[in-house]
Parts: C-alpha cells; structure tokens; sequence
C-alpha cells in the first residue's frame, strides 16, 4: 500500500442528526455541527451511484452472502497497488474495497464496524470462536484451531472472516489462514489471523434520500461558488484575455463550465476528442450542449495516437508521450488559430488529485502550450464538494461515473488502474483493439504475455508488475571531426533534417558533399535532427514560433518556412519526439 498524500484539509464531517456527510462545519438542514470522519488523505471522496454500490455488494454477496442496501454510501480512493476505497456509511469507515489484480475481483477488507454492521445478515464468512478464545484474542492474539467453536461452510484461506463470541456477538475480524473444511479438521495452528477486535455497536441509523445529503450542504456550497465566481472575474481582469473552458466531460470540468456560466463572463467552451475517447463521453458533450444552450467547440486529434503508437510504443505512467501528442499538440494549434493573442483557459484541476498539481497553484502556465494561460476556480474543492455541488445544480453526469468508473479520460490511459478496465469491459469491447496490439506487441517484442495484463502501464514496471521492460530509443546521431563537426545519421530523411537545420543560426551550419555544423552548435543541431525523423505531427512547437515559420505539412510532420524563418531557435522547447 502507498504511503498517505496530504494535499490538503481533508473536507468531511457528518451530520449525527441528519445521518448524512458535510463537506463544510454545518449542517444547512439542522443546524448541527459536524463531527469528522477519519479517513486517509488525500480524501478523494466519490458519493456512490449503482455501478459502485454493485461492484461493492458483488464482493460482499460473494464473501458474507448479503448486501448492503443504502442510500447514501461514500467511497474514499486511498494509495495502492490498484484500486481500493474506504467504503463510508453513516459516519464510519466499514472497511476497504480493494481490487485484485490477480482474481480481477474486488474484496471488502472489513474493520470492527463492518463486522457490527454485516454480522446480522451474514450467511457465511464468520467463525465462531469458545468462550476461552475470546479473551485472548481481545488482547491481541489469533484465534488458533482449538477454540474453533463452529465455523461457516465454505470459508476459503485468505478470505476475510466475522469473528463471533459463543452468544452471536461480533468481536473481531481477520483473514482466515484455513478453509472451512482445515478448520473443524485440524488440532493445531492458526485458524484466523486477526486484524481488529473489540466489543463495540455500530448503528447505521436513518436512512436519508440522497436530496438530504445536498440541502445539508447548500450554505457550504453556496460559498464555495460565489468565491469561484468571483476567481473567475477576477483572473480574467487582470489578464485582459478572452476565455474559454476545457470541457473534458468529466466531473471537474462540469463544475467549472456551470461556475463559468455563473460568472456571467463572455466565454467559449472548447472539448478536445483525442481520438480514443469513450463514446459515451463524445454524447455526453451533445447533452451538456442541448441542457445549458451553448455551443461547445471540438478539437480533434482524430488518429493521431495511433500514427504515434509505432514511433513511440505502448504509453506509460513514466511514459505519457499520448498526452503530449493527443491533447496539448492539438490544443496548442487550436488556441493559435482562434486566439494568435492567447487565451485564459478555465480548467478543473484541484490539489486534491496530485501533488504535481497542487503545486502548480491556481494560475498557471504549461510549458508545452506557451499561448495558453491556464486558471482553476475549483483548485482547493475536495471531490465531494464537486458532487455536491454538481447534484445541487442537477447537472448532467456522465454514465461512465454511475457505471463506477472514478475518473473519465481515454479508455486505454496508463494511469487507470486495472480495477478501471475492467468496468469498462463490463459495459463495453472498446478495448479490444488495444488488448490485441499489447499481445502483438509482446510477441514481437519477446516478451511474455503477462507482461500484456499490467505491466505494459510502465516504461519501468514496478517489482509487483513484472520485470520487464522495452527500450526505445531515438535515432542515433553523431558528429565527428573538429571545429566543423559532419553530422551521421541512419535515416533516408535528408532534405527534411536540411529543412530543420535551417533554424541554427546562419553561418553555422553547411551542406555540400556532407552536412556539416559548428561545434558550438552541435547540441541544438542534433535536437533539430531528431525532430526531423521523429515528429509525428502533434504541432506543440508551432504555438512556439514568433513569426510563424513552423507548419505541419502534408506528412504530418513539421517543416519551416524559411523565408520566415530568424533562426531565434524558441521552437526547441520540449518536444515530445525528443522528451520520451
């Protein structure tokens, strides 16, 4: 497990009184005080729909024979290998659902108050242990083979087990180190190691509508918007730029195009299709579009990934070229061509997701998109306060979120977990196509196939997920000689790498029987080559240009124009043909 992130006060308290959580100090139906749950940072809490509260009783049918049936259930997205949340009901941490890689099966690690609160439904995955064990465990040991009393039929090892006294009373809970059958068997050994015990009550209570839940937090979120909106005025004040919104058809950025409807600041919205979007996600553009009367602008990078996919290979987490060629290649040439003056762009980043972008704060520039000066109203919201606040203005939600998905991007990212896929394979084949290349793309590469299951989301797997790995390197370019240095290189590219050389410097570079380059410029020429051979056409460096000299061309690949071209070299910034 991961160690816990702090990127800031963790915003959940509930209500005793209303039985429902609170993102501020208040409850705005009673008027009682909150009184805090103790979760792990970072505190990502997602409030439940029917696909996470069906993946979360498919694990406890499977493990206790039971469901849980509520209306409100919070799920608390902690650091691990994969996926695992916190499950919340009524105010309390009732145990993690945590996905396994190996089964593709998620398990409920239950605590002491899942075991209260399971144990009278419960049809299995209980031990009953003697009146001589109970003790014992309560200070801290196992509960070994002989003070099995009875125990439920079909209890497999590693399972999660309810432990109760001889009167039916949950005391304890643990991972079974037997099966049933070991259990009533054996004479020795350890028949459950224990995680938690303890005699306690755990009563859910009422069980509120979910329109509770929203009304209880209505004074909170009316703050929270009018100190976004006001952001927003602000911002766009004091940069005296046109705005826009990044539409991506997630929660986020829902939030932030209803604030930017709020503002009452002229702007346009803008989503970017990187070509290998869930199709779900392209309609639910269409219904944002019809619900509030705005038309929402589309960038495409049509099949830009694809065409990228042999030059770079399969994406990773410590590899996310896609991002670079996808989203900020095309995005880049969009604000060029409708705001050459650049564009304040509305985005819904918050600190909560990472620690990369809690740093970066609430303005901010990206370096890969030099035109466009990026602002967050939402960057200190917690996740619940965007649901909040999202089913306080009735807002459109896309599907994938109530199907339990808990972020919406590309289906294929390498960030997802494999929790993620396997939702989505649930509802759909999109992935298909992808799974086949990863298998041909072992193949070809000598790699096993497991390496296809989970490992490929690395450059450099971690321990757990394989070892191996596949180098990919850019064209090898070499220079020999002194003073002027010739230039080697294996590529049949020629008059393209001539073309790009054109941005050195005059006089610092030749061509004749060989090309030939100043010493002094060897480093910048040998970046101008790899673009040549390398560009895969996502256009980042064009946004760079002061002058316009950089285009793509009719091979998708950049090319100047050298009569407006002043060598100033400012399209060496990063680029990912030479980044990855």
């Amino acid at each position: 497990m991961g160690k816990p992130v702090y990127l800031g006060r963790i915003k959940l308290k509930w209500c005793p009184e209303c039985n429902v959580p609170l993102a501020g100090k208040k409850c705005s139906l009673c008027g009682s005080e909150g009184v805090d749950v103790k979760i792990t940072p970072p505190g990502e809490v997602k409030v439940g729909f029917k696909g996470d509260i069906d993946i979360l009783n498919s694990a406890v049918e499977r493990q206790f024979g039971c469901r849980i049936d509520r209306n409100i259930i919070l799920f608390n997205r902690v650091p691990h290998r994969d996926r695992m949340e916190e499950v919340i009901i009524s105010g309390k941490v009732i145990g993690s659902l945590r996905f396994d890689p190996d089964s593709r099966k998620h398990k409920l690690v239950l605590r002491l108050e899942g075991a209260y609160y399971l144990n009278k439904c419960a049809r299995k995955g209980w031990v009953v242990a003697d009146e001589g064990a109970v003790k014992p465990i309560l200070s801290g040991k196992n509960l070994m083979v002989p003070g099995v009393k009875e125990v439920s039929e079909g209890l497999e090892k590693g399972d999660d087990v309810i432990i109760r006294d001889p009167d039916g009373r949950p005391f304890a809970v643990g991972i079974a180190k037997m099966n049933s059958q070991e259990m009533k068997n054996s004479k020795r050994g350890i028949a459950v190691k224990i995680r938690y015990s303890g005699y306690g009550n755990f009563e859910v209570g009422k069980d509120p509508p979910v329109e509770d839940m929203v009304k209880a937090n209505i004074e909170h979120l009316r703050i929270i918007e009018r100190e976004a909106v006001e952001f927003i005025k602000r911002t766009w004040k004091e940069h005296n730029l046109p705005m826009g919104v990044s539409f991506s058809g997630g929660k986020d950025s829902m939030a932030t195009l209803l604030l930017a409807i709020e503002s009452g600041v002229e702007f346009k919205t803008f989503f970017l299709n990187t070509g290998i979007e869930l199709p779900e996600t392209v309609e639910h553009v269409k219904e944002v579009e019809k619900k509030y009367g705005i038309s929402i602008d589309r960038i495409s990078a049509d099949d830009a990934f694809w065409k990228a996919l042999p030059v770079f290979g399969p994406p990773g987490r410590d590899y996310r070229w896609c991002c670079k060629v996808c989203k900020l290649g095309p995005t880049t040439r969009y604000i060029l061509e409708h705001y050459p003056s650049g564009l304040l762009t509305l985005v819904g980043q918050r600190r909560y997701e990472s620690e990369e972008r809690m740093k970066k704060g609430r303005v901010w520039k990206n370096e890969w998109v030099p035109n466009q000066l990026s602002a967050s109203p939402i960057q200190n919201w917690s996740s619940l306060e965007v649901w909040l606040y999202l089913l306080w203005k009735n807002a459109p939600i896309n599907i994938w979120y109530k199907r339990g998905l808990t972020r919406i991007g590309c289906y294929l990212c390498p960030s997802s977990d494999l929790a993620d896929f396997e939702v989505i394979k649930m509802h759909s084949n999109i992935l298909e196509k992808w799974e086949d290349y990863l298998r041909n793309f072992a193949n070809e590469h000598n790699i096993p196939e497991e390496w296809a299951d989970s490992a490929w989301r690395w450059k450099r797997p971690p321990k757990w997920a394989g070892k191996w790995q596949v180098e990919r390197r850019a064209p090898e370019v070499r220079f020999t000689g002194e003073g002027w240095k010739t230039l080697h290189v294996e590529s049949d590219e020629i008059e393209r790498i001539k073309n790009m050389l054109y941005a050195l410097p005059e006089g610092s570079w030749r061509d004749g029987e060989n090309i030939e380059v100043v010493e002094d410029y060897i480093k910048p020429a040998r970046s101008l080559v790899i673009r040549a051979v390398r560009c895969v056409g996502c256009g980042v460096c064009v946004g760079r240009c002061p002058t316009n000299a950089l285009y793509i061309d009719e091979e998708n690949k950049i090319r100047i124009r050298e009569d407006l071209c002043i060598h100033c070299l400012d399209c060496l910034g990063t680029c990912p043909a030479e980044n990855f």
